[in-house]
C-alpha cells in the first residue's frame, strides 16, 4: 500500500494506492459523498449509545469507504490487510477530537493545542507539558461542527425534495434558510433528543419544493417518516454541526449566551432567535411574515448589531461590566471588545 497525499489535500484527503489501483480516503466533512455521510452519521449514533468505540467507528468508516469484505480476503493476506487498515484508519482525524480539562487545556500554547486536538498524548513528542497531558483525563468527543450541506437532495419514493444550501466560497457564509425556517428547525432539533418522533418533521422543515411553509412542513410529515431513520439522522446531524458552526465559529457567538455551557452541550442553541422575529417587527423591519421571510445571515447580522448597540447603551449610562455580563450574558472580554 502506498500513501500519496499533496500540500492542498492532505488535510481533506487520503490518497492511497492497493495494488496499483488509486484510492481517496476523506478526512474532512465537506469531503464526504451523501452516501458515505449518512453511513458515518449511523456509526456515530451507535457512538454515542455505547455500541461502538472510538477505534471501531475508524475501521468501519475506512472499510465502508474502500468497499472491503473481509470475508473474502484469503487468510493469508488478513494479517497485512488488517495492519494497513489500522495504518489508515489512525490517519482519519476530522471525525473525533480530543477534549482535556479547561484549566490545563487553556494554558497550553496554540500550537501544542492544534496537534493535542486530534492527536493523543502517547503518541506527541515528549515535553513537560505533553507528559501532563498523558496524565490527565482526558475523552474523545464527536467534532460535529461544520458548514456543508452534505445531504442536498432526499428522494422518497419517486419525488425528490431539495434541501437547504450552504455556500463558504471566499470565507463568505451564505445559506438559503431563512430566519423562520431556522428558527422552527431549531425547535424540532432541541426537542428531538427526548423525542425521535420529530426527525421526520425537521427534515420536512429543512427539505421543501418552493420557498419554505411551516404548514408544508406539517402537513408533509407522513411522507418524510417514510424515509430510512439512517437518512433522517444524517439530516439532523448535518443541520446540527450547521447550528453549532454559527454560534462556535462565526462572529454570531455573541448572540448565544456563554453561561448556558449545558444548553450548548444539549443544542439548545435557538437563543431567542424566535423572540428575535417579533422584536424586529415591532421595530419597524416588517410585519412578523416579512421578518420571518428575512434570510438567516441578514436576521443574524441585525440581531447582533442590535446587541452591540445594546452592550454600548449599557456602557454609556455607566453600567457596571459585571451587570451588562449578567444582563447580556456576554463574557467580559466580548464586553471589553465592543465598547
Amino acid at each position: 500500500m502506498k500513501k500519496k497525499t499533496s500540500t492542498m489535500e492532505c488535510s481533506k484527503k487520503i490518497d492511497i494506492e492497493i495494488k496499483g489501483k488509486p484510492y481517496s480516503l476523506p478526512n474532512s466533512w465537506d469531503a464526504l459523498s451523501p452516501d458515505e455521510f449518512v453511513y458515518l452519521s449511523g456509526l456515530l449514533q451507535d457512538y454515542a449509545a455505547g455500541l461502538l468505540s472510538v477505534s471501531d467507528v475508524r475501521l468501519r468508516f475506512v472499510v465502508y469507504v474502500l468497499d472491503i469484505d473481509m470475508s473474502y480476503v484469503p487468510a493469508r493476506h488478513k494479517d497485512t490487510i488488517a495492519q494497513n487498515l489500522y495504518i489508515l484508519m489512525s490517519k482519519i482525524t476530522f471525525i473525533f477530537n480530543i477534549k482535556y480539562p479547561d484549566q490545563l487545556w487553556n494554558g497550553l500554547s496554540a500550537e501544542l493545542r492544534k496537534e493535542a486536538l486530534k492527536t493523543e498524548p502517547k503518541y506527541l513528542p515528549d515535553t513537560p507539558e505533553v507528559r501532563l497531558l498523558r496524565r490527565c483525563d482526558y475523552k474523545y468527543v464527536i467534532d460535529g461542527c461544520f458548514a456543508a450541506q452534505l445531504l442536498p437532495t432526499i428522494t422518497i419514493g419517486k419525488v425528490s425534495c431539495v434541501g437547504y444550501t450552504i455556500n463558504t466560497l471566499c470565507d463568505q457564509l451564505s445559506t438559503s434558510l431563512t430566519a423562520r425556517q431556522y428558527v422552527d428547525a431549531t425547535e424540532c432539533l432541541n426537542g428531538i433528543e427526548k423525542n425521535r418522533s420529530l426527525l421526520p418533521l425537521l427534515a420536512a422543515t429543512l427539505y421543501q419544493p418552493a420557498g419554505y411553509s411551516s404548514e408544508w412542513a406539517h402537513d408533509n410529515v407522513s411522507l418524510f417518516a417514510e424515509l430510512p431513520v439512517a437518512v433522517l439522522e444524517a439530516v439532523a446531524l448535518c443541520f446540527q454541526a450547521f447550528v453549532l458552526f454559527l454560534f462556535t465559529k462565526t462572529h454570531f457567538s455573541i448572540l448565544w449566551k456563554k453561561t448556558n455551557t449545558k444548553d450548548l452541550q444539549r443544542n439548545k442553541l435557538s437563543v431567542g432567535l424566535k423572540d428575535g422575529i417579533y422584536t424586529l417587527s415591532e421595530d419597524g423591519y416588517g410585519d412578523i411574515h416579512t421578518v420571518g421571510e428575512m434570510s438567516l445571515i441578514e436576521y443574524l447580522e441585525i440581531l447582533r448589531k442590535k446587541k452591540i448597540d445594546a452592550v454600548r447603551t449599557m456602557h454609556s449610562a455607566e453600567m457596571k461590566i459585571t451587570d451588562i455580563a449578567e444582563k447580556t450574558g456576554l463574557d467580559f472580554d466580548t464586553i471589553q471588545k465592543i465598547i
